[in-house]
């Protein structure tokens, strides 16, 4: 299992700078179900629409609210491979919405950067996406590690957290670009 945790490394490190392209959607209607889509509609308010961010978020913000830079997770799907395997629908255990291979690390991909991905535009969140619970529970205390590990943070192994800044359908094969 270590030769898939250095080639999540590698996979980062090889992912698409500045531009990528939407390889899997996942709606998340209730804790648990992670549903492949092949589109999804953002909207500044609601989050995904159909996604169970606004009642379950686990960032709040002091009022209560679901804190809006936690709204998309977004990784990459050859590294998410790495630990989840190629099996078929395997990379959608991981709970993301959007798969991608855009290059997620923080050298190329700074907080507060916007992507262009089809109508919707994003915002890099601050929030730092560096695995939870489920995670370590889903593919091991060693994948869990390694996601964490000093050297492997500025690869981003686990992905990011966006905001919607613009809504808009976003749709399976729709490019990503960075805007700033």
């Amino acid at each position: 299992m270590e030769t898939d945790f250095l080639a999540a490394a590698r996979h980062a490190k090889a992912a698409p700078i500045g531009r990528g392209r939407v390889d899997y959607l996942v709606n998340r209607p209730a804790e648990g179900v992670h549903d492949p889509v092949d589109w999804l509609d953002l909207d500044t308010e609601q989050g995904i629409v159909g996604d169970r961010w606004r009642e379950t978020a686990w960032l709040r913000l002091p009022d209560g609210a679901p804190d809006p830079r936690v709204q998309v997770s977004l990784t990459n799907s050859r590294v998410m491979q790495c630990f989840t395997g190629t099996d078929a629908g395997a990379v959608f255990r991981c709970g993301d919405n959007i798969y991608t291979d855009l290059n997620l690390m923080q050298a190329h991909l700074a907080v507060g950067t916007r992507l262009q991905i089809g109508e919707a535009v994003l915002e890099l969140s601050d929030v730092v996406n560096d695995a939870c619970g489920k995670f370590a529970q889903r593919f091991g205390a060693q994948a869990f590690q390694s996601v964490r590990a000093v050297e492997n943070l500025p690869l981003r192994l686990r992905g990011v957290f966006c905001q919607i800044v613009s809504g808009g359908r976003i749709r399976v094969g729709d490019s990503i670009r960075c805007l700033e």
